[in-house]
């Protein structure tokens, strides 16, 4: 039921969207994505007192504001940019934020907004977080799972080495989006 609200709310159909919403609050009134998608379209449909209720119902909405805002940016990056903007006063040091509108300001063509986005972005932080970390993680459970070998505890080693390998998976794709980062970064340097 989620699934097809969002759609009929992803193609600006407000009716059906909020006769979904309405439907999965009737089996579950306290379901906060239910409640949230409730109060965007109110807010959207004109009526944000209303929607406003919804919103204090849903609770914390900083990664329903983020998810709506990805799940947008590519089929109406003006609903995107207003929802990565919300998040980006609750977060504003969030770089997959400043990332996203960056990129959503070039597809758009407003290179100088682009630049700002691009320009917030930490690049240390991101290193940090999502390379140095996680590939210094991936060599100590190298080394682990060579001594587990080495005194035949081949069942743990192999644990070991699938986690290893699974981390592997996550810096490849962490990696990559960091070294999309660096390249806008670049582009757009002052």
């Amino acid at each position: 039921m989620l699934e097809k609200t969002l759609q009929y709310y992803e193609k600006k159909d407000y009716d059906n969207a909020e006769k979904g919403a309405d439907e999965m609050l009737t089996g579950n009134p306290e379901f906060p994505r239910a409640l949230f998608i409730k109060a965007v379209i109110l807010d959207e449909t004109g009526r944000p007192d209303k929607a406003e209720e919804y919103y204090r119902k849903a609770g914390s909405t900083s990664l329903l504001w983020l998810r709506l805002a990805l799940q947008l940016q590519e089929t109406d990056p003006e609903r995107a940019l207003r929802y990565f903007n919300k998040v980006k006063e609750l977060d504003p040091e969030n770089n997959l934020i400043w990332f996203n509108m960056g990129k959503i300001y070039e597809k758009i063509g407003r290179s100088d907004d682009a630049r700002k986005c691009f320009n917030n972005i930490s690049m240390m932080k991101e290193i940090l977080s999502k390379l140095v970390s996680p590939l210094g993680f991936l060599i100590i459970m190298i080394a682990g799972s060579i001594a587990m070998f080495n005194r035949r505890d081949f069942g743990l080693g192999s644990l070991v080495v699938i986690s290893g390998l699974i981390c592997l998976v996550w810096l490849k794709r962490d990696g990559g989006r960091v070294i999309q980062m660096i390249r806008k970064k670049k582009k757009y340097a002052h």
